[in-house]
């Protein structure tokens, strides 16, 4: 049973036992979808692995000890923070430990595209106030930035302020903006330099935040009406505003 089995930031797969495995023990990757193998072996110490996955066809790969017999292994297969540090590296795939109940180890390998990854959600005052950081991108030293609202219809736009800090961002929206337009749901971007990055929530290891996770609604007026406006998940954890006409008879 190894007691560590993670892919770090260098796509380098880690394993580690607290006994010396067999002697001539190797560590075999295959792919599920078609076979292919990639293999390498232990450390002198036989206590250790490293074997370099960075390259490997997307989809799930069973990491094996010898030609069949599955790695278990008692580690969830990662943390956040090394989540972050790995997503925080500018990287068009992404590799990443999965266990299954049982303690076999795959690895989940999947194309990737850069996004806002959102941590904390503010509606107060008058504003939407966002921190987060910038996932599958790099740093962007240097960058310009900007938070942007598009309607899904009418193709209305507005624009927030953003600041950057390496991969960390803050940015902010004014909820007036929205009574420019008529109610409708508007999706959220983070835009720095040459990067356009949709606003969500994917590495917190919490899907589905759709009807889940409410934030409170703000109430502004929109001429001789009232909007609430409301920040919310979408059903694929992207984060999006719902600006809806108030009657007359609710309360605010």
């Amino acid at each position: 049973m190894a007691d560590h089995c993670r892919v770090g930031a260098d796509d380098t797969l880690r394993i580690r036992w607290r006994r010396p495995a067999a002697e001539g023990e190797r560590i075999v990757l295959r792919h599920a979808p078609t076979g292919q193998v990639r293999a390498g072996p232990l450390a002198d110490d036989r206590c250790s692995a490293a074997l370099a996955v960075g390259g490997l066809a997307p989809g799930a790969w069973d990491v094996l000890l010898g030609a069949d017999r599955p790695l278990l292994t008692d580690d969830p297969g990662f943390s956040f923070d090394g989540l972050r540090e790995y997503a925080g590296r500018a990287r068009e795939r992404a590799v990443r430990v999965v266990r299954a109940p049982d303690g076999r180890a795959t690895l989940d390998v999947r194309d990737v595209v850069p996004h806002a990854e959102v941590e904390e959600v503010h509606p107060l005052d008058g504003e939407i106030k966002i921190i987060g950081w910038l996932a599958h991108t790099g740093p962007r030293p240097g960058a310009a930035a900007r938070l942007v609202a598009v309607a899904r219809d009418g193709g209305g736009r507005e624009t927030g302020v953003a600041r950057l800090d390496g991969t960390a961002f803050d940015a902010c929206l004014d909820v007036h903006a929205f009574t420019r337009h008529e109610p409708g749901l508007w999706d959220l971007w983070l835009e720095a330099g040459d990067v356009r990055a949709r606003l969500a929530t994917f590495l917190d290891d919490a899907p589905g935040k759709h009807g889940t996770l409410s934030y409170p609604r703000q109430i502004v007026p929109s001429g001789a009406r009232r909007m609430g406006v409301r920040p919310y998940y979408t059903l694929k954890d992207g984060l999006a505003v719902a600006c809806h006409l108030l009657p007359e008879d609710d309360a605010p």
